[in-house]
Protein backbone atom coordinates (compact mmCIF):
# COMPACT_ATOMS: atom_id res chain seq x y z
CA UNK A 1 0.00 0.00 0.00
CA UNK A 2 1.31 3.41 -0.96
CA UNK A 3 2.03 6.05 1.64
CA UNK A 4 -1.18 7.70 2.73
CA UNK A 5 -1.37 11.43 3.31
CA UNK A 6 -3.75 13.14 5.70
CA UNK A 7 -5.79 14.18 2.66
CA UNK A 8 -6.13 10.53 1.57
CA UNK A 9 -7.28 9.53 5.03
CA UNK A 10 -9.70 12.44 5.24
CA UNK A 11 -11.11 11.63 1.79
CA UNK A 12 -11.62 8.00 2.75
CA UNK A 13 -13.48 9.02 5.90
CA UNK A 14 -15.69 11.46 3.98
CA UNK A 15 -16.42 8.91 1.24
CA UNK A 16 -17.29 6.23 3.78
CA UNK A 17 -19.61 8.55 5.71
CA UNK A 18 -21.36 9.49 2.45
CA UNK A 19 -22.20 5.86 1.63
CA UNK A 20 -25.87 4.95 1.59
CA UNK A 21 -26.46 3.66 5.12
CA UNK A 22 -28.92 1.08 3.72
CA UNK A 23 -26.32 -0.37 1.33
CA UNK A 24 -25.06 -2.84 3.92
CA UNK A 25 -22.99 -5.04 1.62
CA UNK A 26 -21.01 -2.06 0.31
CA UNK A 27 -20.38 -0.78 3.85
CA UNK A 28 -19.12 -4.20 4.96
CA UNK A 29 -16.88 -4.53 1.91
CA UNK A 30 -15.43 -1.03 2.26
CA UNK A 31 -14.74 -1.46 5.96
CA UNK A 32 -13.13 -4.89 5.64
CA UNK A 33 -11.05 -3.81 2.64
CA UNK A 34 -9.66 -0.69 4.30
CA UNK A 35 -8.87 -1.73 7.86
CA UNK A 36 -5.33 -0.34 7.66
CA UNK A 37 -6.65 3.07 6.64
CA UNK A 38 -9.28 2.98 9.38
CA UNK A 39 -6.56 2.41 11.99
CA UNK A 40 -5.06 5.79 10.98
CA UNK A 41 -8.26 7.70 11.76
CA UNK A 42 -8.86 9.55 14.99
CA UNK A 43 -10.52 7.66 17.83
CA UNK A 44 -13.88 9.38 17.29
CA UNK A 45 -13.83 8.85 13.52
CA UNK A 46 -12.82 5.22 13.92
CA UNK A 47 -15.65 4.66 16.38
CA UNK A 48 -18.18 6.24 14.02
CA UNK A 49 -17.17 3.92 11.19
CA UNK A 50 -17.17 0.86 13.43
CA UNK A 51 -20.70 1.60 14.62
CA UNK A 52 -21.91 1.93 11.01
CA UNK A 53 -20.10 -1.32 10.15
CA UNK A 54 -21.66 -3.15 13.11
CA UNK A 55 -25.12 -2.00 12.08
CA UNK A 56 -24.53 -3.35 8.56
CA UNK A 57 -23.35 -6.72 9.89
CA UNK A 58 -26.40 -6.95 12.13
CA UNK A 59 -28.86 -6.03 9.39
CA UNK A 60 -27.56 -8.66 6.94
CA UNK A 61 -27.55 -11.35 9.62
CA UNK A 62 -23.78 -11.85 9.93
CA UNK A 63 -24.19 -12.42 13.65
CA UNK A 64 -20.95 -14.37 14.16
CA UNK A 65 -18.81 -11.52 12.80
CA UNK A 66 -20.97 -9.02 14.68
CA UNK A 67 -20.38 -10.80 17.99
CA UNK A 68 -16.61 -10.88 17.42
CA UNK A 69 -16.58 -7.10 16.99
CA UNK A 70 -19.29 -5.74 19.26
CA UNK A 71 -17.63 -6.07 22.69
CA UNK A 72 -14.68 -3.91 21.65
CA UNK A 73 -17.04 -1.23 20.31
CA UNK A 74 -19.11 -1.28 23.52
CA UNK A 75 -15.93 -0.83 25.57
CA UNK A 76 -14.83 2.06 23.32
CA UNK A 77 -18.23 3.72 23.70
CA UNK A 78 -17.88 3.58 27.47
CA UNK A 79 -14.25 4.70 27.42
CA UNK A 80 -14.40 7.60 24.99
CA UNK A 81 -17.95 8.89 25.16
CA UNK A 82 -19.30 11.18 27.82
CA UNK A 83 -22.29 10.03 29.84
CA UNK A 84 -25.27 11.64 28.11
CA UNK A 85 -28.65 10.52 26.80
CA UNK A 86 -27.43 9.81 23.25
CA UNK A 87 -24.57 7.63 24.38
CA UNK A 88 -26.73 5.78 26.91
CA UNK A 89 -29.12 4.96 24.05
CA UNK A 90 -26.21 3.89 21.85
CA UNK A 91 -24.88 1.64 24.62
CA UNK A 92 -28.30 0.07 25.15
CA UNK A 93 -28.80 -0.37 21.42
CA UNK A 94 -25.49 -2.22 21.02
CA UNK A 95 -26.27 -4.44 24.01
CA UNK A 96 -29.73 -5.21 22.61
CA UNK A 97 -28.28 -6.15 19.24
CA UNK A 98 -25.67 -8.29 21.00
CA UNK A 99 -28.41 -10.11 22.94
CA UNK A 100 -30.40 -10.65 19.74
CA UNK A 101 -27.34 -11.90 17.84
CA UNK A 102 -26.56 -14.34 20.66
CA UNK A 103 -30.16 -15.55 20.51
CA UNK A 104 -29.99 -16.16 16.75
CA UNK A 105 -26.66 -17.97 17.13
CA UNK A 106 -28.18 -20.32 19.70
CA UNK A 107 -26.40 -18.93 22.78
CA UNK A 108 -29.62 -18.75 24.77
CA UNK A 109 -28.16 -18.50 28.29
CA UNK A 110 -25.73 -15.76 27.24
CA UNK A 111 -28.54 -13.91 25.47
CA UNK A 112 -30.70 -14.16 28.58
CA UNK A 113 -27.91 -12.74 30.74
CA UNK A 114 -27.41 -9.69 28.48
CA UNK A 115 -31.17 -9.16 28.16
CA UNK A 116 -31.59 -9.31 31.93
CA UNK A 117 -28.92 -6.61 32.27
CA UNK A 118 -30.87 -4.50 29.77
CA UNK A 119 -34.06 -5.01 31.78
CA UNK A 120 -32.21 -3.81 34.88
CA UNK A 121 -31.13 -0.67 33.02
CA UNK A 122 -34.44 0.06 31.34
CA UNK A 123 -37.31 -2.23 32.46
CA UNK A 124 -39.94 -0.22 30.56
CA UNK A 125 -38.41 -0.80 27.11
CA UNK A 126 -40.82 -2.92 25.03
CA UNK A 127 -38.11 -4.49 22.82
CA UNK A 128 -36.20 -5.72 25.88
CA UNK A 129 -39.33 -7.32 27.32
CA UNK A 130 -40.24 -8.91 23.99
CA UNK A 131 -36.76 -10.44 23.60
CA UNK A 132 -36.87 -11.82 27.15
CA UNK A 133 -40.22 -13.45 26.36
CA UNK A 134 -38.77 -15.04 23.20
CA UNK A 135 -35.83 -16.37 25.20
CA UNK A 136 -38.09 -17.88 27.87
CA UNK A 137 -40.26 -19.43 25.16
CA UNK A 138 -37.21 -20.90 23.38
CA UNK A 139 -36.04 -22.46 26.64
CA UNK A 140 -39.35 -24.37 26.76
CA UNK A 141 -38.82 -25.81 23.27
CA UNK A 142 -37.69 -29.21 24.55
CA UNK A 143 -41.07 -29.60 26.25
CA UNK A 144 -42.82 -28.43 23.11
CA UNK A 145 -41.00 -31.00 20.96
CA UNK A 146 -42.38 -33.72 23.24
CA UNK A 147 -45.87 -32.25 22.89
CA UNK A 148 -45.54 -32.19 19.08
CA UNK A 149 -44.62 -35.90 19.09
CA UNK A 150 -47.79 -36.69 21.07
CA UNK A 151 -49.91 -34.57 18.72
CA UNK A 152 -48.42 -36.20 15.63
CA UNK A 153 -49.13 -39.63 17.13
CA UNK A 154 -52.78 -38.69 17.72
CA UNK A 155 -53.16 -37.29 14.19
CA UNK A 156 -51.49 -40.41 12.73
CA UNK A 157 -53.85 -42.60 14.78
CA UNK A 158 -56.84 -40.67 13.42
CA UNK A 159 -55.54 -41.09 9.86
CA UNK A 160 -55.14 -44.85 10.45
CA UNK A 161 -58.75 -45.08 11.65
CA UNK A 162 -60.03 -43.23 8.58
CA UNK A 163 -57.77 -45.29 6.29
CA UNK A 164 -58.79 -48.63 7.77
CA UNK A 165 -62.45 -47.68 7.41
CA UNK A 166 -61.94 -46.83 3.74
CA UNK A 167 -59.47 -49.56 2.73
CA UNK A 168 -60.35 -52.50 4.98
CA UNK A 169 -63.81 -52.23 6.54
CA UNK A 170 -65.70 -51.05 3.41
CA UNK A 171 -64.19 -53.61 0.95
CA UNK A 172 -64.72 -56.56 3.32
CA UNK A 173 -68.05 -55.67 4.96
CA UNK A 174 -69.65 -53.61 2.21
CA UNK A 175 -70.20 -50.52 4.36
CA UNK A 176 -68.33 -48.09 6.57
CA UNK A 177 -68.18 -48.44 10.33
CA UNK A 178 -69.59 -45.12 11.66
CA UNK A 179 -68.00 -45.66 15.09
CA UNK A 180 -64.54 -45.74 13.50
CA UNK A 181 -65.16 -42.45 11.70
CA UNK A 182 -66.45 -40.85 14.90
CA UNK A 183 -63.50 -42.13 16.90
CA UNK A 184 -61.02 -40.94 14.25
CA UNK A 185 -62.66 -37.51 14.18
CA UNK A 186 -62.51 -37.28 17.99
CA UNK A 187 -58.83 -38.31 18.13
CA UNK A 188 -57.93 -35.81 15.38
CA UNK A 189 -59.65 -32.97 17.23
CA UNK A 190 -57.96 -33.93 20.50
CA UNK A 191 -54.56 -33.88 18.78
CA UNK A 192 -55.10 -30.45 17.17
CA UNK A 193 -56.65 -28.97 20.33
CA UNK A 194 -53.84 -30.34 22.50
CA UNK A 195 -51.26 -28.75 20.15
CA UNK A 196 -52.95 -25.32 20.17
CA UNK A 197 -53.58 -25.27 23.93
CA UNK A 198 -50.03 -26.43 24.69
CA UNK A 199 -48.44 -23.77 22.48
CA UNK A 200 -50.61 -21.02 23.97
CA UNK A 201 -49.83 -22.27 27.49
CA UNK A 202 -46.07 -22.37 26.90
CA UNK A 203 -46.13 -18.88 25.40
CA UNK A 204 -48.28 -17.64 28.28
CA UNK A 205 -45.82 -19.12 30.78
CA UNK A 206 -42.96 -17.31 29.00
CA UNK A 207 -44.88 -14.01 29.12
CA UNK A 208 -45.69 -14.41 32.83
CA UNK A 209 -42.10 -15.28 33.70
CA UNK A 210 -40.84 -12.23 31.79
CA UNK A 211 -43.37 -9.90 33.42
CA UNK A 212 -42.45 -11.11 36.90
CA UNK A 213 -38.78 -10.28 36.25
CA UNK A 214 -39.64 -6.91 34.67
CA UNK A 215 -41.90 -5.94 37.58
CA UNK A 216 -39.15 -6.89 40.00
CA UNK A 217 -36.72 -4.42 38.41
CA UNK A 218 -39.36 -1.73 37.95
CA UNK A 219 -40.08 -1.86 41.68
CA UNK A 220 -36.37 -1.85 42.44
CA UNK A 221 -35.83 1.19 40.24
CA UNK A 222 -38.77 3.04 41.80
CA UNK A 223 -37.42 2.17 45.24
CA UNK A 224 -34.06 3.77 44.39
CA UNK A 225 -35.79 6.96 43.20
CA UNK A 226 -37.72 7.23 46.47
CA UNK A 227 -34.57 6.99 48.57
Amino acid sequence: MRFLTNIDISNFYSNFMSLDKQDFDVIIHEFQSNKKVIQLLSIEQKLELKIIYLEALYQVGKYGTFLREVDEIIEDCIRYHEENEFNRNLYEDLLFKKATALFHQGYIEESQYVTTELIKMNPSETLHKALLTRINYRKNESQFHFIKVICLFLIFSAAMMYGSNLLIVRPFYGEYLPLLFDLGFAVLNVGVLFYVVSEISLYGAAVVKSRILVQKYIKRKLGKKDQ
